[in-house]
């Protein structure tokens, strides 16, 4: 269908092209009055239904626009005297007064945009004012203007040829700016200056946004003159306008409107999201802006928008990378006040400064890691890796491998080139955890490792140097093992150049409120729980309880507690059973727990007698692990008994 057929259909359909003709008895229909896009003028009566908006041919007001879509949205009547648009979940979106609504009451004056198309919705008599004025001024001696831009950044109607050959000088003046520029700020106002030699702006600014949803930042302003202005007045109706429809909107301004100004504002397109605008502004004495300086300020706008674009993601890891350091720094604070909590501190400040070996030993939960960690976020390479690895975890054949790396072809399966954890630690920290548990073969090749600084990989001759601090660690006695020929003695000795023994939970009880509180403030976050405290007994409980496992076995314990509990505050019940079983008669209202352990206690009595002893024999008759039997006969002080039975 030709352009003049579908003219004269929409004026078919519409009520009356140029003026609204009061209905006989005076009663005024809501109606759409079609301002731009389509016939201006052109009315739709709002009534017996809703009335429909689309690309389809099927809908009242038909809008042949690719940015509209089939059906695109609707007019109805809510309720008396009350009308709503809804957006039929259209691609491109519908705007109310340059906002995007998805269902919305309308009220008189209000401007409708969808696609390139837009209406007034009047109730009452025709407004000349609301039908002649541009969008959000206040003036009907404005004239606003949209250009449309293709994918490059050309108007749609023109190659723009000669312009890019009149203008080469400009961009490459921006072009080197933005390429030598990384500070936000200052490539805004240089480019802002720039921009000022080709377009005569008196007054300019980029408004920048972190997101299509957000509300612009402070914007960055320019004014040609440099001096002391009043603070620039940016009209957010033609910014928005500008980054909803992806177009250069400018306005002309009559001479005889003096409070009135030109206007010619740009979006900034990036790469996968708009960034902002640039904003451009001048007296009504001067000449108004043309097609040729929107064009170029667009053309500009696409060079500096993806730097811009890149600019933003750079600051905000940044800002991420400094967040996760600060986190990492206070993940590797010794929590506790007590009189071994703060040796332990004193003694991380002392080594952090220098870059010696460090033997770091305890049972197993002290914080050995915690500790290592410490060492490295206080030392001279905060910034560096921190790598860690477990000896006891890795079976012996590929200890070796993850340690040192591999060739391609070194073994059976060594498909690629592997950097090992020497290689990886780079100049940052490397974290031998349960050194103990290394085999003997291993510990020559970390000895010659650490005498020389130097490796290679395994299946390659070239010498690779080694330039991280090690730290390692043991829940062992490694004196024992030296005399019982499973540890190397030079291996010992390069290792305790300086070294620090964890104390166990039990010898400084007098934390354990903090790091309960700790603990529990950490994992309510975590879960999104109230958490307002620890209930008397429940305090009570943690305090008494010997803690085998030590401050891992404290947290494990409260975030047990935190999970299982019914309330915001932990209760004896939330406890896991080790600590009730070993000191429920404690409780002041320990009657469930008292008969839950003393059945407990008789079940394995029985099985023991049955079994003659044998505990492996009675966890089978009770259907349950060796283990957990194990403890339940340590926590109910029943070895005595086991042994007579035995």
């Amino acid at each position: 269908m030709d352009a003049e057929a579908h003219s004269e259909r929409i004026r078919r359909r519409c009520f009356h092209k140029f003026s609204y003709t009061v209905p006989e008895g005076g009663l005024i229909h809501p109606r759409l009055v079609a301002i731009s896009g389509l016939p201006r003028g052109m009315v739709w009566e709002v009534k017996d239904g809703p009335l429909f908006l689309g690309r389809d041919s099927s809908n009242q007001i038909e809008v042949r626009d690719a940015k509209v879509s089939r059906r695109h949205c609707s007019v109805s009547e809510a309720s008396s005297a009350v009308f709503e648009i809804a957006d039929l979940d259209s691609h491109n979106g519908t705007l109310v007064n340059g906002t995007a609504v998805s269902r919305k009451t309308i009220q008189h004056g209000d401007r409708i945009c969808i696609g390139a198309a837009e209406f007034v919705f009047l109730i009452g008599a025709d407004d000349p004012r609301a039908l002649s004025s541009g969008p959000g001024s206040d003036s009907s001696d404005t004239v606003l203007k949209t250009m449309s831009l293709d994918d490059a950044g050309l108007p749609a109607d023109s190659t723009g040829i000669g312009r890019v050959a009149r203008d080469l000088c400009a961009f490459l003046k921006i072009a080197n700016v933005i390429n030598s520029t990384r500070d936000t700020r200052a490539m805004q106002r240089e480019l802002l200056t720039l921009i000022s030699e080709v377009v005569p702006a008196a007054q300019g600014a980029i408004v920048l946004q972190s997101s299509a949803n957000d509300d612009p930042s402070a914007p960055c302003t320019w004014n040609r003159n440099s001096l002391s202005q009043p603070e620039m007045v940016i009209r957010e109706e033609l910014v928005r306008q500008a980054t909803w429809e992806r177009s250069a909107i400018f306005t002309a301004a009559s001479a005889d409107t003096a409070s009135a100004e030109h206007v010619l504002c740009v979006p900034l397109i990036g790469i996968e999201r708009i960034v902002g605008v640039i904003y451009l502004s001048s007296p009504v004495a001067s000449p108004a802006f043309s097609e040729d300086h929107a064009y170029f300020l667009s053309s500009v706008s696409r060079i500096a928008a993806v730097t811009l674009e890149n600019l933003s993601k750079l600051d905000s890891l940044r800002a991420e990378n400094q967040r996760l350091q600060a986190g990492i720094k206070s993940e590797s604070t010794l929590i506790g006040n007590s009189r071994p909590i703060l040796r332990v501190n004193e003694f991380i400040a002392r080594v952090a400064a220098t870059d010696s070996t460090v033997l770091i030993r305890g049972a197993s939960g002290t914080g050995k890691e915690l500790v290592a960690r410490a060492i490295h976020a206080n030392g001279l390479r905060p910034g560096k890796p921190f790598v860690a690895i477990n000896c006891a975890a890795i079976p012996e054949a590929l200890l070796e491998s993850e340690l040192f790396g591999h060739e391609k072809g070194a073994f059976t399966g060594a498909t690629a080139t592997k950097k090992g954890k020497f290689e990886v630690a780079e100049d940052g920290t490397l974290f031998l955890d349960e050194i103990g548990e290394m085999a003997p073969l291993l510990q020559a090749k970390l000895l010659r490792v650490l005498q020389q600084r130097e490796f290679e990989r395994l299946g390659g001759t070239r010498l690779l140097p080694f330039n991280a601090r090690v730290l390692a660690a043991t829940n062992k006695n490694l004196e024992e093992t030296i005399k019982a020929g499973e540890f190397r003695q030079d291996l010992y000795f390069r290792l305790n150049v300086v070294s620090v023994a964890l104390p166990p939970l039990s010898e400084h009880r007098e934390d354990i409120p903090i790091l309960a509180l700790h603990f529990a403030n950490k994992y309510s976050a975590k879960c999104k729980r109230g958490f307002k405290g620890i209930a008397g007994e429940a305090r009570a409980l943690l305090m008494q309880y010997s803690w085998p496992g030590n401050v891992r076995e404290l947290e494990n314990a409260i975030e047990h507690a935190i999970v299982m509990g019914l309330t915001d505050e932990i209760l004896p019940e939330d406890l896991p059973n080790a600590l009730l079983e070993e000191q429920s008669s404690g409780l002041a209202a320990a009657r469930y727990h008292e008969t839950v352990n003393r059945t407990k206690k008789e079940l394995v009595l029985a099985a023991l007698d049955e079994a003659d002893g044998s505990p492996i024999e009675a966890a089978r008759l009770l259907g349950i692990h060796p283990k957990y039997l194990h403890r339940l006969i340590r926590n109910f002080n029943l070895k005595s008994d086991a042994k007579r039975l035995g």
